[in-house]
């Protein structure tokens, strides 16, 4: 069964810009953690360098930690997008597949009954 069709376009709005906000706020800290990485790998001192690795790994389990949290808000951003839903289709019509309101048909070949194209 298809999720229900939303429709409140405010809702999807909110909900796009609690995603982008969340996607830059986990990009700025990444971005950070990579720069503080970078310039602690360039020091002279060994304990500083060493440090880097550990800050490295945290860098690593953010950005699992960001995987889920903006999967997360994407996917029920794109959940609540505003459909446009006509009272006069049917079902089927809405869903994509106006073809399965009518009734199947023989197929022609099989039946023998109507013109069959010309190219046969």
């Amino acid at each position: 069964m298809p999720p229900t069709l939303p429709h409140d376009p405010h809702l999807y709005r909110r909900l796009r810009w609690r995603a982008r906000a969340w996607t830059v706020g986990f990009g700025t800290v990444l971005l950070l953690m990579v720069v503080d990485v970078v310039q602690r790998y360039g020091s002279d001192s060994e304990q500083v360098r060493r440090s880097a690795a550990w800050i490295a790994f945290q860098a690593g389990l953010l950005a699992v930690a960001a995987a889920f949290v903006l999967r997360f808000q994407w996917t029920r951003s794109y959940r609540a997008r505003p459909h446009r839903l006509h009272t006069d289709e049917s079902d089927w019509a809405w869903r994509g597949v106006p073809e399965m309101d009518a009734p199947p048909r023989e197929h022609l070949s099989l039946n023998g009954d109507g013109v069959l194209p010309p190219r046969w």
